[in-house]
């Protein structure tokens, strides 16, 4: 028996390759004879990078750069020099998990980190930027990231307003006046797994805004602020963001990117599987594992571990799901090809608890469904 053990980071808790490490160290406990591939994936989010490099090889280049709240940071993004490329996350710089949980609120998160990075990059010659947008800590529809390339964004009185979430609903005009020389002249693509529009009850702001700490009244006032600056770029830049799928992932940044950037949008999840040539691994499998930290309703619509139970209905390879947190188990139900689905909380227990064992806990399950496979194998012997 072969299995490809496939999947994403718990959020919070362990990167995609510990997740993929620790399921196969606890397999190999109870079922040493089996043959285990590893294929740590990301969505788009933290570890998109390292995947790619995997890949495609690169070395990461190092500048500092603004956090989410204005302070000095070391961030990277990686650079394949025979490309001419450069695959920025983010996260890195305007990313959720840079901050503590007391800090986040995305009122006053910014994306200007972003747009340092993308400044850096073409400054060094890229001809081709791709800029991944999940786990971000910002609601600002990427005025920062435009601000660090040289959009000025301004009140009724001609002042110059801080592109962050709350003033979004302050700016009144859109000044384009000091654009970094080489950013028409790079093509752009924004990688992200969501499809919500830039406003509304799907936007980014009823959406998305609570996870990085907004309240219901800040909901409100983002979702209004991200219905200003779609009305500015309609008027100015003869586009409708609200109809591109995708324009309010990563807090709007998909739709700021496709104004500000000239950028066009894709799937993360297709993008990732099709570079990982993950198709001819699960063909050579006779079992996926894969998972990510919570699986529930949202897993299913485009995300990353949904690409790959669809790729996985195509090559006829049988699944098994390990998360963190089970949700919505009828939605699993219907889905076909997946086996069995599991969460590695086996006993009641707090959160971080959880987070804190999660290691243990991984290859804890991982011990079980060895067991579980290996009794499968020895009874088709």
């Amino acid at each position: 028996m072969k299995i490809l053990i496939a999947t994403d980071k718990f959020k919070d808790s362990l990167t995609a390759k510990e997740v993929c490490e620790g399921l196969k160290k606890g397999i190999l406990r109870t079922f040493p004879t089996v043959e285990i591939e590893i294929l740590p994936l990301a969505d788009g989010g933290e570890g998109t990078l390292e995947t790619l490099q995997s890949v495609w090889g690169g070395q990461f280049i190092s500048c500092k750069v603004h956090d989410p709240l204005s302070r000095k940071i070391e961030a990277n993004y990686l650079w394949i020099e025979e490309k001419q490329t450069a695959v920025i996350e983010m996260a890195r710089a305007s990313g959720i998990e840079l901050l503590k949980q007391s800090e986040r609120n995305c009122l006053i998160t910014s994306t200007y980190g972003t747009g340092e990075l993308i400044k850096d990059a073409l400054e060094k010659g890229a001809k081709e930027i791709i800029l991944t947008v999940g786990g971000s800590a910002t609601n600002d529809a990427g005025t920062g990231m435009a601000s660090a390339l040289g959009y000025e964004f301004v009140d009724e009185n001609g002042k110059k307003i801080e592109p962050i979430g709350k003033n979004l609903i302050n700016i009144f005009k859109i000044i384009p006046k000091n654009i970094h020389p080489k950013l028409f002249k790079t093509k752009f693509v924004v990688a992200t797994d969501v499809s919500n529009p830039f406003y509304g009850k799907e936007g980014a702001a009823y959406v998305f805004s609570p996870q990085k700490g907004a309240d219901n009244q800040a909901v409100e006032r983002l979702d209004v602020g991200l219905q200003n600056i779609s009305q500015l770029i309609k008027k100015d830049f003869k586009m409708d963001l609200q109809t591109v799928a995708g324009s309010g992932a990563g807090g709007g940044i998909g739709g700021g990117a496709i104004a500000f950037l000239n950028a066009e949008i894709k799937s993360a999840a297709q993008w990732i599987l099709e570079i990982n040539q993950v198709e001819n691994k699960l063909k050579d499998a006779d079992i996926l594992i894969t998972g990510e930290g919570k699986i529930d309703s949202q897993t299913w619509q485009g995300k990353l571990i949904s690409q790959l139970v669809l790729q996985a209905q195509i090559t006829q390879t049988p699944v098994i799901l390990v998360c963190g947190t089970l949700q919505d188990v009828e939605s699993i139900i219907s889905q076909n090809g997946i086996l069995y689905a599991s969460s590695i909380l086996n006993e009641p227990i707090n959160l971080e608890e959880a987070l804190k064992n999660a290691s243990q806990l991984i290859e804890n399950q991982g011990a079980l469904l060895g067991k579980l496979l290996g009794g499968m194998e020895l009874k088709k012997l």
